[in-house]
């Protein structure tokens, strides 16, 4: 397989983990939230919540940014609140007090909190949304045992233990002996290439814990090589049956509504290793590369133009004879400036740049406008 390891790397840190400035702002929601359900229910005069428990690809390491054609898209976090057994009433009217507490609090949100059957909704104007799982604890011998609230139900659950599996899979499958590990970028690869292709076709695939448990389940490790691995996850994805049940931890996560989800990930999955697969060919080139990744991944950061005008820049500068003309253009042509030109209005600045170049010994600026 062409090698494109470097630039697939690249996309990653760049396009689909979570940018620094954006995990600094999930944590500062996250806080902000505790606060309001904390005052809340104070004001409620309703018992305070104990603990809570971090949940999702919040907690997992695995968030991704939204796709490019979908900026708009909705960043999910999955918080527990944990109440005493003794503080707790039914599940359904803890539930509500934690509903009732964030809506007393909270501002800028796109609608009232919802009441699910397993969670408390928020919805932000601002574009993110975040889940409230509420549980109650029970002191055991050895320990706490949790249980959900779902629907009019207290549910035996152990989040922290469904974390703790994912962490050790990928530590323990990963072929780094530490520091960042393969299968946790393939999970978010796989799971911002789910999200792209959900929004490109307007239907609805697996998301969050069931495309975690799919993409861990599929991982195919190749050392230093991510494109191969995300190749090869791929390639085994798409040979299972959409009828097979979701497991994570030895727990079925998956239910009737993930059939037809998980059957479209398959889907695309056929669909990107045929693209991929081309990249076999002994001739394959880096143009060839990105054309495949741009449709698996239909992201502007595989489009040729960038590479296309420095290809031109150079041929340029060899037919005038004139190594400067490399130095005028490397650090502009990259620019989206550049990238707006057309092919005639790029060579034409370029040989007036050359120019003055020629006649002052000055620094010609071609792609300025």
């Amino acid at each position: 397989m062409y090698d494109f390891s470097k630039q697939i790397a690249t996309f990653h840190k760049s396009h689909v983990r979570l940018t620094n400035e954006q995990r600094r702002d999930m944590r500062n929601r996250r806080e902000t939230n505790l606060d309001r359900i904390e005052k809340g229910l104070q004001e409620l005069k309703k018992p305070a919540f104990t603990d809570t428990i971090n949940q999702g690809g919040y907690a997992q390491k695995t968030m991704t940014q939204p796709p490019e054609a979908d900026q708009d898209s909705r960043y999910d976090i999955d918080l527990g609140v944990v109440f005493e057994e003794e503080d707790a009433a039914g599940a359904r009217t803890t539930r509500a007090w934690v509903r009732d507490a964030i809506a007393r609090r909270a501002t800028n949100m796109k609608s009232e909190p919802e009441t699910k059957k397993k969670c408390v909704r928020v919805i932000y104007s601002t574009g993110y949304q975040c889940d409230f799982p509420v549980f109650r604890r029970i002191r055991k011998e050895d320990g706490w045992s949790y249980e959900l609230s779902c629907g009019d139900e207290w549910v035996i659950s152990d989040p922290l233990s469904m974390n703790n599996w994912i962490e050790n899979q990928v530590a323990q499958r990963s072929p780094e002996a530490s520091g960042s590990y393969q299968l946790r970028r393939v999970i978010r690869l796989g799971k911002f290439f789910a999200k792209t292709h959900a929004y490109r076709t307007s239907r609805q695939f697996p998301g969050g814990l069931v495309a975690t448990a799919l993409f861990i389940e599929a991982y195919a490790a190749a050392a230093d090589r991510d494109d191969e691995s995300f190749r090869e996850t791929l390639r085994t994805l798409s040979y299972r049956s959409k009828y097979s049940p979701v497991y994570a931890n030895g727990i079925q996560i998956s239910d009737d509504k993930d059939t037809d989800r998980v059957g479209r990930l398959i889907e695309e999955a056929k669909e990107a290793v045929r693209e991929l697969d081309a990249l076999n060919a002994p001739d394959a080139t880096d143009a060839d590369a990105r054309k495949a990744w741009k449709k698996v991944f239909r992201h502007s950061f595989f489009d040729d133009e960038v590479k296309e005008a420095i290809d031109g820049a150079s041929a340029l500068a060899q037919n005038v004879g004139l190594v400067a003309a490399a130095a005028i253009a490397a650090p502009v042509i990259a620019s989206q400036a550049a990238a707006a030109l057309s092919s005639q209005e790029r060579s034409e600045r370029m040989e007036a740049a050359v120019r003055a170049r020629r006649e002052s010994g000055g620094g010609g600026k071609p792609w300025s406008i």
